[in-house]
């Protein structure tokens, strides 16, 4: 039996093909929301949801209110639907849990009955995960790795018949962030008005997002990585004149991701590329500059660079810093990873 996934679940509602019961949970709220809103678009028309479609929160409702409004019968359409969200607000005790349970094992064939449960899944401990997970469709939505963002976005755009260049989608996600709805938010506004198959680049980014295509963490860390002091000078000095678009933590962090997969290339440089860009968790496009910065930088010196990188951590911090500005740590800190 296939897996219920986020691809399948979208193709069989979109073909009208519904469930009874779904369940939809996990950390990431994007694909959760996304696939309740395809029921509520798909599962009736404008006329049958005002007599037909029900949505209530976790929060004001209990079993018996969700039970028995699932027994209805639809008016002059051939479903209703139920949506209940914030259901991880609802109470799962053992009364309630017996007749959702009762429910779940016999739902009525008219209804299709939703539960939107966010920020987690179900007490695994409890009767109603392991059967909910064997009578519903049931869909946990996960974070995705900092490395898949950049392909979703591509395959994102790629759906709406847009393209977007490689470089482009890495400065997209190194602003945004994992949070897939933050970053469909922004891919939507790069998107108006641009004809279909256009392609969006690092000038759209830069007039959208706010962020500069020349002066930004990923341009410091390939700075970085091709030794260009002239280059990180340059970025460090309008860090510090642009707060906001280069705080400390944040060049921190990306530092730190950026010498760890350095470090990783190391021990893997003899495999073919698409094997490191794999192992790293790069795209291949960028495998060159991580050879060029492996070329640069021994291990021996990653490893100080890893000490340093940790010192200045807590040195932002306040831990044994003295009142030396942020501007003025994050010159020490570029000078001491390039010397």
């Amino acid at each position: 039996m296939e897996k219920d996934t986020f691809e399948s679940i979208s193709r069989d509602i979109k073909a009208r093909k519904f469930a009874p019961v779904y369940f939809f949970c996990g950390e990431e709220p994007y694909f959760i929301d996304k696939l309740a809103d395809l029921i509520e678009e798909n599962g009736l028309n404008d006329m049958e949801k005002a007599f037909n479609q029900t949505i209530v929160y976790g929060k004001d409702v209990n079993a018996r209110q969700i039970v028995e409004t699932c027994g209805r019968l639809p008016m002059m359409a051939e479903r209703q639907v139920v949506i209940v969200k914030e259901a991880q607000a609802l109470s799962f005790k053992e009364e309630e849990e017996k007749q959702y349970l009762a429910y779940i094992k016999r739902p009525v064939k008219s209804t299709v009955l939703v539960f939107v449960f966010k920020h987690g899944t179900p007490d695994g401990r409890k009767a109603f995960a392991r059967e909910i997970k064997k009578a519903a469709v049931f869909f946990e939505s996960k974070p995705l790795y900092e490395n898949q963002v950049a392909p979703w976005v591509k395959s994102w755009v790629a759906d709406r018949k847009y393209k977007i260049d490689e470089q482009a989608a890495a400065l997209l996600v190194e602003f945004t962030g994992t949070d897939l709805s933050k970053v469909a938010n922004e891919l939507e506004k790069l998107i108006i008005g641009k004809p279909a198959g256009a392609t969006i680049t690092t000038d759209d980014i830069e007039r959208q997002v706010g962020v500069s295509k020349d002066y930004n963490v990923f341009e410091l860390n390939n700075a970085f990585g091709a030794k260009n002091r002239t280059r990180v000078f340059q970025i460090v000095n309008y860090f510090i004149s642009n707060p906001k678009s280069g705080p400390l933590p944040m060049v921190l962090g990306s530092l730190y991701g950026y010498f760890s997969k350095v470090y990783m290339f190391h021990s893997s440089k003899a495999l073919p590329d698409k094997d490191i860009a794999a192992l790293i968790k790069v795209s291949p496009f960028f495998i060159k500059d991580y050879r060029t910065a492996a070329q640069q930088y021994s291990t021996q010196k990653l490893e100080q660079i890893f000490y340093t990188l940790e010192e200045y951590d807590l040195r932002s911090k306040g831990v044994g810093n003295h009142g030396v500005e942020e501007g003025e740590l994050l010159k020490e800190l570029a000078y001491k990873i390039l010397n």
